[in-house]
């Protein structure tokens, strides 16, 4: 069994939900307050951000414009973005903030998580932070040094696989139950690196195939559609249970992540169809339910081809 802060990551009955706040907090400390709230309100069971800096995961090269269309060229203008390291200069969580969102995230009874995007980044997540589980991002999947620490850390993982093959996804795997301690295990995220991912892209049923050809302990779906509903139900009821899906702040168009993140009545409904999906989906048993009881009784034929409302109007039902 596979738990973080008490709650299953394995469990097929309910989906374990992370809100992905990323990048949306706009470096604006008030708004990351915000998305820790509407997580909680959404009642997500997580909200995770990114650990880094610009310096450390972007080069300083120009953004190509027109590649985008002109309302991808307008945005990076808003945003005062001219190089790729601009832009990334949006997205990072300042380390200081990690402490009071950790705390207020566990007030509001959200396990807080973040992204580490480099080594020093994983340590002091681990080490000063005290997070209860790490994120690998897909971009991470063959950095090896960062695989081996966090498997020695013991804490659960979680490895996002956008871009990647199965080799490599097992490669990955390799390396991390070869430092892994006892208490590690690892969450296998099937992941489509487009921001945001259009429906005929997910390739759903690679959620199955995660699950039959790694040796991980369980297969989610980290979500970067904009549906609210039908793909990240069909993510469950192929297996996954758990899903990363982004959030924004309500109106919000403008942040790093906005394009391919749910606005937070957007998100609570996400949550609603998660745990209504697991709930309808069963155990697979075949065995009749409570609720049947009475047409068991009242509605079935005998040999003789009669039902118990027949017998008895006969006289022969006692």
């Amino acid at each position: 069994m596979l738990m973080i802060d008490g709650k299953r990551l394995d469990d097929p009955h309910r989906c374990y939900v992370i809100a992905e706040a990323s990048g949306n907090h706009a470096q604006d400390f008030a708004r990351a307050e915000a998305l820790v709230y509407a997580a909680a309100e959404a009642q997500a069971d997580a909200i995770k951000f990114q650990t880094f800096t610009a310096d450390e995961i972007a080069a300083d090269v120009p953004i190509p414009r027109g590649r985008g269309g002109a309302a991808h060229d307008a945005w990076l203008e808003r945003l005062g973005a001219q190089s790729l390291r601009d832009l990334c200069r949006h997205g990072g969580l300042p380390r200081p903030w990690h402490f009071e969102l950790k705390r207020l995230a566990e007030m509001m009874g959200l396990t807080f998580l973040s992204t580490p995007f480099s080594l020093d980044a994983a340590r002091f997540l681990v080490e000063e932070v005290q997070v209860l589980a790490l994120k690998i991002a897909s971009g991470d999947l063959t950095f090896t040094p960062l695989l081996q620490y966090a498997a020695s850390t013991g804490l659960p993982l979680l490895l996002s696989t956008g871009g990647a093959t199965l080799a490599e996804v097992q490669q990955a795997l390799h390396v991390i139950t070869s430092q892994a301690q006892a208490s590690t295990g690892v969450v296998v995220l099937q992941c489509v690196s487009s921001y945001p991912c259009p429906p005929d892209a997910c390739n759903l049923r690679a959620i199955q195939t995660l699950q039959q050809r790694t040796l991980c302990d369980a297969v989610g779906w980290s979500d970067h559609t904009v549906d609210e509903a039908l793909v990240p139900a069909l993510a469950v009821a192929l297996g996954a249970t758990v899903i990363e899906k982004h959030l924004k702040l309500a109106e919000d168009d403008t942040s790093i992540d906005a394009g391919h993140s749910l606005a937070p009545a957007q998100f609570k409904r996400l949550v609603e169809v998660m745990r209504q999906t697991a709930a309808a989906l069963g155990t697979g048993e075949k065995w009749p339910h409570a609720l049947e009881a009475h047409d068991r009784l009242w509605a079935r034929r005998g040999s003789d081809g009669l039902r118990p409302t027949d017998a008895a109007r006969a006289g022969r039902w006692t």
